[in-house]
């Protein structure tokens, strides 16, 4: 048989710890409390920093998405320069074949009318000369 004390002291005991649960679910209550209006208080506080980040975000994709627009926009541009001089270039260098054809052309033109002229010169000379001798021959003065 258990004496009577020792029932005593178990129920003190007992007694003792369901108080020190009640507190202790008190005292978690009352932080699960605090917590609950210290982040109220953190979330008023961090509130409109919160929504400025989120702006400057939003404005910092938003600008970066301009200039790699911008970026893409001037690199077809280049590339379009590119192939317009590359293109250029082609028809400035088939028009100086052209032109180197025909100054060659035009040259060796100037070299054969130039022959014809001064064999035509010497010609009109030789005439002029047999001319004058045949004129001598038959006794007329020149």
């Amino acid at each position: 048989m258990i004496p009577p004390w020792a029932a005593v002291v178990a129920a003190l005991s007992l007694a003792i710890i369901a108080l020190a649960t009640i507190v202790v679910a008190g005292s978690a209550l009352a932080t699960a409390f605090g917590m609950r209006a210290f982040l109220r208080a953190v979330e008023h506080l961090s509130g409109p920093a919160l929504s400025d980040v989120r702006g400057l975000i939003e404005t910092i994709r938003t600008e970066a998405d301009a200039i790699a627009g911008t970026s893409r926009d001037i690199r077809l541009r280049i590339v379009k320069a590119a192939d317009a001089a590359q293109g250029r270039l082609a028809d400035l260098g088939a028009v100086l074949d052209v032109m180197q054809e025909e100054v060659e052309d035009t040259v060796l033109d100037v070299a054969a009318t130039s022959r014809n002229v001064r064999r035509g010169l010497s010609v009109w000379r030789l005439g002029r000369h047999a001319l004058r001798r045949a004129r001598a021959r038959k006794g007329r003065p020149s």
